[in-house]
This record gives structure tokens, C-alpha cells and sequence, in this order.
């Protein structure tokens, strides 16, 4: 196996796996909790705790939180995302236990001041400003917004400025001890663990994290209502545009030609559309394709920036590389050179002790069945032409056709039409 797991009265699961030849350690202290699982009033609530956490507890100040960590030598950070809050530490093994007292120090004993709470939401709207003049980010939040629309998913995980400028502090406190609890917490560790102290420590820092209820959110039962078009007109050099539509899940095992299907599509400079787009047309600088997965749904999508008078040719082009593959299938060749790509740089990743944690933290945390690294391989390998055909053409259709642009030009009805050709 891979890892050892064990677990707390408290419902906490601890993954770990031991990397003795490391000098460090990555830990992280991962929350079953994100922007969907919030209301709409309170949308933003769970990034800005993540904020708040590393701003004081009850026993250390916020300079405090950072001076016991990096005073060490060691790096820390926190993340938000649809579906899950992580809190990390990658540091020498031989500071395990200070680690551990912080992490669980921050999630068991917030406490921040008047004055730090309206910083950080000042801090928090600016980054919501920053995000929105940046079209090549925003874009992405305008596609989540049409193709999940009036639900959870589609909302910024930063929420709005309205929303994180309404959030009290009550709110907050109360959200903390309704959604940071025993059962809806995973700590993942990889790297020189000694394991019976590793052990006392979680058992002395999280034995006591209350309990409560798992946490619950909104299912996604939509079904593609393309083709939709969202065009938001503003004077930029570029015209930044999604395309995409709904993917798969990540239970699913369509998940797996479908990633091979995105290596070979857009996935990195030998693909389908790098070489069109950019190499052979010149309409792009950068364009990618990419996917992601949540418990009941996912996404696949290609993003670019063109030039203003070249949009429609840009996304016809597009359009045309998604009808060929769907046509025509795909070659053996490139099926075999997606999935070397894909299994060397899941490998490679590994050899990171703070992605191999996360890895593992995020498998536990949000799956039902974990997968081994030999599994994850052997799934990949399995992928056939049939496969990652039947694949394309269940996503590549004018039903689930979704475009999202920012950017000075670009006719509606123009890009519909492209769409339909699906």
C-alpha cells in the first residue's frame, strides 16, 4: 500500500505515508468545506476564514502563527476551493510537533480583532477587484457563472464585494463551529515521519475538535442547455474566451480517456489545438484546454487569448479541431503520447513531498474509494482509441457548447451559429 490510515474518536482520518530518506515533512489540515457548500448571502464566507485563520488565536498573535513556522525554516499556506479548505506546513520533521500545534491552534481557537477582520475583507475585496480587471481570469468565473447557472458552483469562490462587505463576525464564528468539526476534517502527512510520535501528537492537538454533522451541499442535477454565449464587452488588447461545457465527475471513470483526450487536444505544446491555433494560424499566443472534477459533476474547457478581429476565426477553428476528433477519432500515436505525458507528469509530481500530501489529502477527503499510484497508472494505460472517442462524443455537441468572453469585439448570434455546427 501506498499510505497508512487510521482514525480519531472525533471522526478526524489521518493518510499518511512515511518517506524516510526526506529530511521534511508536508502536512496538511484539510476542511470538507467550500464556496458550495455556503448560502448566497454568505458566499465568500469560507475563503475568507482561510484569511482570517492566519491572523491570531487565542494563543498566538498572527506574527506569532508565522514566526514559530518560518522562524524554523519552514513554508505555509492555506487554499479555498469548490469543495474542500486546506491548511498546510512543509517543514523539517524534526519541528513535527510544532506543526501539528499550529494547525490545529488555528482551527480549534480563531480569534482575530475588530480591526484585523476589516483589513483582511479590505485585503479580500481588492482581490476580488484585482481578479475582475484581469480578463484572462475573469473569464473563467463568467463560464462557471452560464453553465452553472442559479447554482453554488457558479459563484466565485472569493464570493462578491457585497457579500464578504455584509459578513459579520458572528457569522463567521458560527460558521467555524458548524463546519469545522471532527468528522469533516482529513490530515494528510507525507514525508520522515516518526509514526508513534506523529501519532501523540494528533492525538494530544485534535483529539478534543468538537463534533457536530458532516457537512452537506447543494447537488448538481442540471443537464446541458447549450449552446450559450456570454459576451461582456471592455477595451482590452486581447479577446479572452472559455469554451467548454460539462465533463465528468471525479468518481467517474470517463475521467480517465477524458484527461488523455485533453493531453491531446490542448493539454500541452504538441497538442491538437497548440499546434492549429498558434503554430500553423497564428491566432493565439497561449491556449490550453483543461478539466476538473467535483463529487457530482466537472468540467471540460479550453481557454485563449486572440486578437480582437480574430475571435470568430479563432473560435471557428476551435470548433473545427473539436468536430475533426469527433469525426475523425483520434491517432494511435497521439493516444500514446498522452498518456506517457500523462503518467510521467503524475509521477514526477509525486516526487514532491507537499504534492504527494496533497494528493493524498484530497483523495481522502472527497472520495469514496482511493486510488493507489499503481492504480492511477494502470486506469491511464487502459485508455483505448474507443475510448476517448465515445468520450468526445458524449461532451463535443452543440448541447453542451459554452462560451464565456471578455473583450472588444465578438457577435453573439456569429458565435452561436459556430456552436451549433457541434
Amino acid at each position: 500500500m501506498d499510505w497508512k490510515e487510521y482514525g480519531l474518536n472525533t471522526g478526524t482520518k489521518i493518510i499518511y505515508k512515511n518517506i524516510p530518506e526526506f529530511h521534511s515533512i508536508a502536512i496538511g489540515v484539510w476542511i470538507k468545506n467550500g464556496s458550495r457548500f455556503e448560502e448566497e448571502k454568505l458566499a465568500g464566507i469560507s475563503h475568507f476564514i482561510e484569511h482570517l485563520l492566519f491572523k491570531g488565536t487565542k494563543n498566538r498573535t498572527g506574527d506569532q502563527i508565522k514566526e514559530a513556522i518560518e522562524g524554523v525554516g519552514g513554508t505555509f499556506n492555506g487554499f479555498t476551493s469548490a469543495e474542500a479548505t486546506c491548511y498546510w506546513i512543509k517543514i523539517l520533521s524534526d519541528y513535527t510537533e510544532t506543526s501539528i500545534d499550529v494547525l490545529s491552534d488555528m482551527i480549534k481557537n480563531p480569534f482575530f480583532k475588530d480591526e484585523d477582520m476589516e483589513k483582511e475583507r479590505n485585503v479580500i475585496i481588492e482581490e476580488i477587484k484585482m481578479y475582475m480587471d484581469i480578463p484572462a481570469k475573469y473569464v473563467h468565473e463568467i463560464f462557471d457563472e452560464i453553465l452553472f447557472e442559479n447554482h453554488p458552483l457558479g459563484r466565485p469562490i472569493a464570493g462578491t464585494p457585497e457579500t464578504v462587505g455584509s459578513i459579520t463576525k458572528e457569522q463567521i464564528f458560527q460558521y467555524i463551529e458548524n463546519h469545522y468539526t471532527g468528522e469533516n476534517i482529513v490530515i494528510s502527512i507525507v514525508g520522515n515521519i516518526k509514526e508513534d510520535k506523529m501519532k501523540e501528537y494528533i492525538e494530544k492537538y485534535f483529539s478534543d475538535v468538537k463534533v457536530k454533522r458532516k457537512n452537506e451541499f447543494e447537488k448538481w442535477n442540471g443537464k446541458p442547455k447549450g449552446p450559450k454565449v456570454k459576451i461582456i464587452k471592455k477595451e482590452t488588447e486581447q479577446s479572452h474566451i472559455v469554451i467548454g461545457g460539462f465533463g465528468f465527475s471525479r468518481n467517474d471513470e470517463k475521467k480517465y480517456p477524458l484527461a488523455v483526450l485533453n493531453v491531446i487536444l490542448g493539454g500541452n505544446m504538441s497538442s491538437r489545438l497548440f499546434n492549429r491555433i498558434r503554430e500553423k494560424l497564428g491566432l493565439a499566443y497561449e491556449i490550453r484546454s483543461f478539466t476538473r472534477h467535483y463529487d457530482d459533476t466537472g468540467i471540460f474547457a479550453i481557454a485563449a487569448g486572440v486578437s480582437p478581429q480574430n475571435t470568430e476565426k479563432a473560435i471557428d477553428a476551435i470548433v473545427s479541431e473539436l468536430i475533426e476528433i469527433k469525426e475523425k477519432g483520434v491517432k494511435e500515436d497521439e493516444i500514446e503520447r498522452g498518456k506517457k505525458f500523462l503518467i510521467s507528469q503524475f509521477l514526477m509530481g509525486l516526487e514532491d513531498n507537499l504534492e504527494y500530501m496533497m494528493w493524498l489529502g484530497e483523495q481522502r477527503l472527497l472520495k469514496d474509494k482511493l486510488s493507489t499510484v499503481d492504480e492511477v497508472v494502470q486506469k491511464i494505460n487502459k485508455v483505448e482509441k474507443k475510448d476517448i472517442e465515445e468520450v468526445a462524443g458524449e461532451i463535443f455537441k452543440k448541447e453542451n457548447f459554452y462560451l464565456a468572453l471578455i473583450g472588444p469585439e465578438g457577435n453573439e448570434e456569429k458565435i452561436l451559429k459556430i456552436g451549433k455546427r457541434l
